[in-house]
């Protein structure tokens, strides 16, 4: 097969037809007898075989030179050609020769419905459809009258032809709308702005669609046409990848799981070393929310994937910003697959689950693209045409609008207007009643749909991309939840210990008592490497439930993940990264603070936070009638000569706007240093502390005067008396209203 022609034609690995060609060359029975065949003939037909397309090419022209009289050469010359040849319109050397070469066969063998099939498929690349339409019929009939002439691969190819015909006028009419005053301009933009409206008030240009009248369902004889043709390609020959593709998309799109199902799993069987039934089992389970048995249909599907469909379905240049995808299309294959990693282990949305539901949501994206935006008469990835892109990037629009070209109000210049507009269609491509839309034209029985000349659409593309590369969601209902997060140093002054205080939302995951699957998950470095998973099944009630993880860790960049997940499917992520910074020895230093609704010892002489209760805070929200609790260590204070650390402690509250709060200390502490009581916008202490260990432990309880709702911060200064040297920690937090 020329290698030019397989770039063309990636979607199956091989052309569909030429692939037919090359399974039945040998079934095929020419017009003359088989002892009669010119040697070029049959050298050509081994050249296709062979994959060496443009070989056979030349053996075929010079055989039909030597052999005019031959018809099955000129037959397959024109068969040859026809897959070659390309729609576009000034495109036409190939075409031209492909139309002689059928015209000759048909001359020498009339009504042979392998020609009459190929001439039909021409006539609809060259957009002659009317044509198309009656020697298709043509090849339809002389099939019937002998279906024995043909082996099941070209009958179901003829019937596969016809369902492209029947489907080019299906997606005509594919959400089409009749919007009589569509403002092609505005008085906001200029002359050459179509759709301006659109972007600059895509709410009032969305007004237009509200009520417009739904002309969709014109189409609905041409849908059921393009199925019934699909079908008996398959019937015809179980194991035909294009009809099959085309087909089950279509029963995707407009989900019928269930038939597609039965049919994915009827051709996986067929064709099993096909990653197409794999591909859509894939699509299939994803859309009934089965990710983690989608994930495993699309890994065996790139496993039999030759390299140029793998190497399709593995690229996350949709996932990336421009200037990243440029980057990474550069780096060699090893440096690839590492990125591709590193991408996919930080978006995966739940580790709790076996799979990656962020992956699986792609690769049904692409697969969906490739199905649904394909043109099997050109070789260009359904993912990779406008269409495709938006696609894979943002989902299925909300609403998908499609009219007439000349259904738009010409406003300030009718005849530069009607010049402008001439016939096809609008598609309009809504991701919500207040975002503007992509928006996309095309011809009328034309498969390949771009942005609008004028190019507000594709600029639009290209700046949203730049602010959100992709946009992704789960199958499943995905929570958040409250998590206070604190470093403590460790054993020494090489590790920090972090501890993780979270409150998974139980009563959101559950409606009654049952269990729930929580996990702690750490990741590290420039490549995302997990480090640390815990991961178990506890029971609980329908009420939020405290979980606490405490790890000693090395100093760096870290990512961790609280999750939880209900046997219903709905889960609670938080996610977040943290920076450790090492507590070096004779450095003044203070841990994070905790917020706590209480803290009280456990022992009469209290040297780290294992000695104390701590009722963590774990939602950084307090009510204003109770007190606000806090705990915090200091490291590396100085000592003088009989051990003894002395240090000053200013502790004080303020609102969102930076002004003082009135804060009253209780509890026994405020009473141990004569503060119980006292209320003032600055509280300061001192302390004389014979130091047993590296830290010493610090905690205040307090209330507030006159506190309104809203966001404060508390704010601790220690100073080391001894060396000077003065540090500050601070956390906001909430007061809830009364």
């Amino acid at each position: 097969m020329d290698p030019s022609l397989r770039t063309r034609r990636p979607l199956a690995g091989l052309p569909v037809f030429a692939t037919a060609l090359a399974l039945t060359i040998t079934a095929s029975a020419p017009s003359l007898a088989v002892a009669q065949d010119p040697g070029l003939y049959s050298e050509a037909r081994s050249q296709l075989a062979a994959g060496d397309t443009l070989a056979a090419l030349a053996s075929l022209r010079e055989m039909t030179e030597a052999e005019p009289d031959f018809a099955a050469g000129w037959g397959l010359l024109g068969r040859v050609l026809t897959e070659r040849a390309s729609g576009v319109a000034t495109d036409f050397r190939e075409r031209q020769e492909a139309d002689r070469a059928l015209r000759r066969a048909l001359a020498l063998d009339p009504d042979h419905p392998l020609y009459l099939l190929a001439l039909g498929q021409l006539m609809r690349k060259q957009q002659m459809y009317v044509d198309a339409q009656r020697v298709l019929g043509r090849a339809s009939e002389a099939m019937q009258r002998s279906p024995d002439r043909l082996p099941p691969e070209e009958r179901a190819e003829l019937w596969f032809q016809r369902g492209l015909f029947y489907e080019d006028a299906y997606l005509d009419t594919r959400g089409l709308m009749f919007v009589p005053d569509l403002p092609v301009q505005s008085p906001d933009c200029g002359i050459v702005g179509t759709f301006c409206l659109n972007f600059v008030r895509p709410k009032d240009f969305n007004e237009y669609f509200r009520h417009a009248g739904d002309l969709s369902e014109d189409g609905d004889d041409d849908f059921e046409r393009t199925l019934d043709a699909f079908r008996r390609a398959l019937e015809a020959y179980p194991a035909h990848d294009a009809a099959f593709r085309r087909l089950t998309i279509h029963l995707v799109d407009r989900g019928d799981y269930a038939e597609a199902l039965r049919l994915a799993r009827r051709y996986r069987a067929e064709a099993p070393d096909s990653p197409w039934g794999y591909f859509t089992l894939g699509l299939i389970c994803q859309r009934t929310g089965r990710d983690s048995l989608a994930e495993v249909e699309f890994d065996r599907g790139l496993e039999l994937a030759p390299p140029n469909i793998a190497a399709h379905y593995r690229d996350i240049s949709p996932l990336l910003r421009a200037t990243q995808a440029e980057s990474y299309q550069r780096q060699a294959d090893q440096a690839r697959q590492l990125m591709e990693g590193i991408v996919w282990r930080k978006s995966d949305p739940l580790y709790l689950t076996p799979g990656n539901e962020v992956r699986v949501a792609h690769l049904a994206r692409v697969t969906y693209a490739d199905l649904m935006f394909e043109d099997p008469s050109e070789g260009v990835w359904g993912a990779e045409t406008e269409q495709g892109v938006v696609y894979v990037r943002y989902g299925a629009p909300q609403r998908i609008w499609q009219v007439h070209r000349n259904a738009a109000r010409e406003e300030s210049d009718p005849e530069a207007q009607s010049s402008m507009q001439g016939g096809g269609r609008w598609i309009f491509w809504n991701y919500g009643w207040e975002l503007p839309n992509f928006i996309f034209q095309k011809q009328l029985r034309w498969r390949h749909a771009s942005h609008i000349l004028s190019g507000y659409s594709k600029a639009m593309e290209e700046e949203v991309r730049e602010a959100i590369p992709a946009v992704y969601s789960t199958s499943f209902d995905l929570f958040g939840h409250p998590l206070q997060l604190a470093r403590f140093r460790g054993a020494a002054d090489t590790i920090i210990e972090l501890d993780v205080y979270s409150e998974v939302p139980a009563d959101e995951l559950l409606s009654a008592a049952d269990s729930l699957e929580v996990g702690f998950f750490l990741f590290t470095g420039a490549e995302h490497q997990e480090i640390y998973r815990r991961a178990l099944r506890i029971a609980s009630p329908p009420r939020p439930q405290a979980l606490t993880y405490s790890l000693p860790l090395l100093a760096g960049w870290y990512t961790y993940s609280v999750e939880a997940r209900a046997a219903s499917g709905k889960a609670a992520v938080r996610r977040a990264e943290v920076e450790l910074e090492p507590f070096l020895d004779g450095v003044l230093a203070l841990s994070d603070i905790v917020l706590a609704n209480s803290v009280a010892p456990r022992t009469q002489e209290p040297t780290r936070r294992r000695d104390f209760a701590i009722n963590v805070n774990r939602r950084f929200e307090f009510d204003p009638d109770l007190p606000l609790a806090i705990y915090w260590e200091v490291y590396g204070l100085s000592q003088d000569e009989g051990g003894f650390a002395h240090y000053q402690v200013t502790l004080s509250v303020s609102d969102a706007e930076g002004g003082g709060v009135l804060a009253r200390v209780t509890g026994a502490l405020g009473r141990l240093f004569g503060l119980s009581g006292e209320e003032a916008l600055e509280l300061t202490y001192e302390r004389l502390v014979e130091l047993s260990g590296d830290r010493v432990p610090e905690y205040m309880t307090m209330e507030f005067a006159d506190s309104e709702p809203g966001e404060y911060r508390v704010r601790v200064q220690v100073t080391d008396q001894l060396s000077g040297a003065s540090v500050v920690g601070e956390r906001t937090f909430t007061v809830t209203g009364l």
